[in-house]
């Protein structure tokens, strides 16, 4: 399961490069430098939120919102560094960096989403971890 997801979003992850190259001459080279920087970071951030993600599933509920959690705060200091470095250390557009890493999180974010709870629920009920009383 883990494979067919990493593949969406690495084709995903294509198409948008792919259509990039097909612009690259109406484009800027520091914008699309900075559009192609921003699904780069962007997939690298989910494929690794996947991988952790599949390794926690059948663990429990509290491992599973620790890797949720853990991948909420990297990806926060991963993208703000990135963003940071660019707009004090580069001549990449950090607004085309910003706009694509953006855009491409939220449209992985819904295969991340759909992994997630598919994922749970191959795991059903009495994973370990998890709590039997309803209080």
């Amino acid at each position: 399961m883990t494979g067919r997801y990493v593949a969406g979003i690495l084709l995903l992850a294509s198409m948008g490069a792919a259509s990039l190259r097909l612009a690259r001459g109406s484009l800027a080279p520091a914008r699309l430098e900075g559009l192609l920087l921003g699904i780069a970071l962007a997939t690298a951030g989910a494929v690794s939120w996947i991988m952790i993600a599949s390794w926690t599933i059948g663990r429990g509920q509290q491992a599973f919102m620790a890797a949720q959690v853990l991948g909420i705060l990297g990806r926060l200091v991963v993208y703000g560094a990135a963003l940071i470095y660019v707009a004090l250390r580069t001549t990449i557009d950090p607004v085309s960096l910003a706009g694509s890493l953006l855009g491409f999180h939220v449209v992985f974010l819904v295969l991340e989403v759909r992994f997630a709870v598919k994922g749970l629920q191959r795991a059903g009920p009495g994973t370990p971890g998890e709590s039997r009383h309803g209080g």
